[in-house]
């Protein structure tokens, strides 16, 4: 297994954690999440975070990347490490698409599945608390 593959594996095992612990269910997070996928999405012009993150273009794919990696370093500095973790998220989903191990799938799903849900409810203004009704 390459280094990249490992490093890949090992923060989306940790995401994954932490998400279904109680995390996940972090009010800001969800919201900084789900504005940051909607905003970039709608500026992409895509239906939503899962088809901007399908039809990205290699020089697309970059330069969000880049763009993850600089929000992150000033969010950081500014002590805002809600950001930091939704752009850590926003950029495991991204680099996933180019992530073909069968094992991993099943927490990539997961990660998108809760990133839809957090976009939704930005969407509609709403906190949609996973599991409640």
């Amino acid at each position: 297994m390459s280094e990249r593959s490992e490093i890949f594996r090992t923060r989306l095992i940790a995401a994954m954690t932490e998400l279904n612990a109680d995390k996940g269910a972090d009010p800001h997070l969800r919201r900084t999440l789900g504005n940051l996928a909607l905003r970039l999405s709608r500026e992409a012009r895509a239906r939503n975070w899962s088809d901007l993150k399908e039809r990205a273009d290699p020089a697309t794919y970059d330069s969000l990347l880049k763009l993850f990696q600089d929000y992150s370093e000033d969010a950081n500095r500014k002590g805002d490490q809600i950001t930091v973790r939704a752009l850590e998220l926003l950029g495991l989903s991204l680099i996933a698409r180019n992530r073909h191990e069968e094992d991993m799938q099943p927490g990539v799903q997961a990660l998108d599945n809760y990133i839809a849900d957090c976009t939704a409810s930005a969407a509609k203004g709403t906190l949609h608390m996973p599991g409640a009704r």
